[in-house]
């Protein structure tokens, strides 16, 4: 048998171990399902309020927030999860097992990262169909397949910042609260929630610096036909 075969063996037993442990609780896929609707109801509502230039209808800034609730749902998972699970690890002794076997330290945390990630894109899903089933959020359904190698270029362009945090938790056994901001801060200037055109021009070069922005105009594209900023008009000469 390869190496590469070895290592997927490995990454799929740590997958499959994660999810046993997932389904032990068992009220937690639920409550996060209804965490979901809460939060896209409650944008749906506010939505009805947000009357700007920006946004022609109330339809548009649904959408809007609705692809930045389901961004939010990969960042979490990539940036706060991942410390979180290794964390864990350290703390039931476990961690160490990983290190000493051929795996390796950077394998494990590798594979600690699979489950979180499936489970984000699971609930990514169940968060475009409430808003699509319930609310009538418009998918352009052509594109819809190409937010998948969107969704797996953000995924990579975050994995760095994760792994920087797991070896904070290696170091000082705690990322939690560094983990929160960072996520907090990049979602204000990323552009999940509200156009980074309204922040202050003193800090709108941060959202110019790190991936969330280019990610989240990328897949609004794909997914409900929003403009990219900076695009070409292609529309016919008149």
């Amino acid at each position: 048998m390869s190496s590469v075969r070895v290592n997927c063996a490995a990454a799929l037993a740590v997958m499959r171990r994660d999810f046993q442990l997932f389904l032990s609780y068992r009220l937690r896929f639920v409550s996060q399902v209804f965490s979901t609707l809460f939060a896209v109801t409650l944008f749906y509502y506010v939505s009805r309020l947000v009357n700007v230039g920006e946004f022609p209808s109330h339809a548009d800034y649904f959408a809007y927030v609705v692809v930045g609730l389901a961004a939010m749902e990969l960042l979490t998972a990539t940036l706060h999860t991942v410390p979180t699970t290794v964390r864990s690890e350290l703390l039931s002794g476990t961690f160490e097992r990983m290190v000493a076997s051929p795996y390796g330290p950077l394998g494990g945390i590798v594979a600690m990262s699979l489950f979180p990630m499936a489970m984000a894109t699971v609930m990514v899903t169940i968060t475009l169909a409430i808003a699509s089933l319930l609310f009538g959020l418009p998918l352009h359904w052509g594109t819809v397949p190409l937010v998948v190698p969107a969704v797996l270029l953000g995924l990579l362009a975050f994995l760095p910042l994760a792994f920087l945090l797991a070896a904070i938790v290696l170091i000082v056994k705690q990322a939690g609260s560094l983990a929160t901001f960072l996520i907090s801060g990049l979602a204000l200037a990323g552009g999940s929630f509200f156009p980074v055109s309204i922040l202050p021009s003193g800090i709108r070069w941060i959202s110019d610096v790190q991936p969330l922005t280019p990610a989240l105009q990328l897949t609004r594209h794909e997914l409900v036909g929003a403009a990219i900023s900076g695009s070409l008009d292609t529309s016919p000469v008149k």
